[in-house]
């Protein structure tokens, strides 16, 4: 997929329906505080798999740089990397271009909401892999994810961070928050939603103390002005994980949702 100088490459793994015609794309993209986890191993992706193939849709669970690797805007030139390959041999692969999804928890919903609101942004495309191809996708869907770096609380105490003293987002950013509010701003997802931010799905616990639900009421409120398609579900009692009945409704809304808003219907 990419080979970033100095790095492992990056791969992908891609399932595609069998189907007549070229199939929409989900990208699944995984959580982990931008610090752990694999694209190989996350239970939402696998569930992803289950559920958006009998719709006829193919899902790709991609790679990127972890923060102790490599600091923002890595990450997301890592994503976008990916989308780019995607489309640019999607034809060969049974894909339609036009029809690309991003969906993430946490971390992975920071980076496919950075798909959405930074289509084609030269600021933060990169130049890793393939160029000649757009990275937009049509609708994202992003569960209990971070939007605004600089107003994130210290990790909680369940967290394996808080055990070792660290802020995971000075790793992603590279320096210490506190001190670098002008990367964190440009760190920040809602820094760039505009009118033609793709429609976006969100889902937050309103009892997460990892990543506050005020995270998802800030991009929210940015869509909202922008006049941007934005639907916000708040989750009474979750925290940061949903409960198994959660995730299956929040699946199904997500579904429906990116069938709605890539042509699927």
């Amino acid at each position: 997929m990419a080979k970033p100088l100095g790095y492992r490459p990056l791969t992908l793994d891609l399932v595609v329906p069998k189907a007549a015609e070229p199939v929409p794309l989900v990208v699944h993209i995984y959580g982990g505080a931008f610090a752990v986890g694999s694209h190989k191993t996350n239970s939402l992706g696998a569930e992803l798999v289950d559920r958006l193939l009998p719709q006829g849709i193919a899902v790709a669970a991609i790679q990127y740089r972890h923060s102790r690797e490599a600091s923002f805007p890595a990450q997301v030139h890592d994503v976008k990397a990916a989308v780019r390959w995607l489309r640019h041999h999607g034809e060969a692969l049974g894909l339609d271009g036009s029809r690309f999804g991003a969906w993430g928890s946490s971390s992975g919903g920071y980076l496919a909401t950075m798909l959405a609101v930074t289509a084609d942004n030269p600021d933060l495309e990169g130049a890793l892999g393939i160029t000649d191809a757009s990275s937009a996708v049509q609708a994202a869907v992003s569960w209990s994810a971070p939007v605004n770096i600089a107003r994130m609380p210290p990790p909680p105490g369940e967290s394996p961070f808080h055990a070792l003293n660290i802020d995971p987002h000075d790793w992603f950013l590279g320096t210490r928050v506190a001190e670098s509010p002008s990367i964190a701003m440009a760190a920040s997802t809602s820094t760039y939603v505009s009118a033609s931010s793709a429609p976006l799905h969100l889902a937050h616990g309103e009892q997460d103390t990892g990543i506050p639900i005020d995270q998802s009421e800030e991009i929210t409120a940015a869509y909202d002005r922008a006049g941007a398609t934005v639907v916000f579900e708040r989750i009474p009692g979750a925290g940061h994980f949903f409960s198994d009945g959660d995730r299956d409704r929040l699946i199904t809304l997500g579904l429906d949702f990116l069938l709605r808003h890539t042509n699927g219907r």
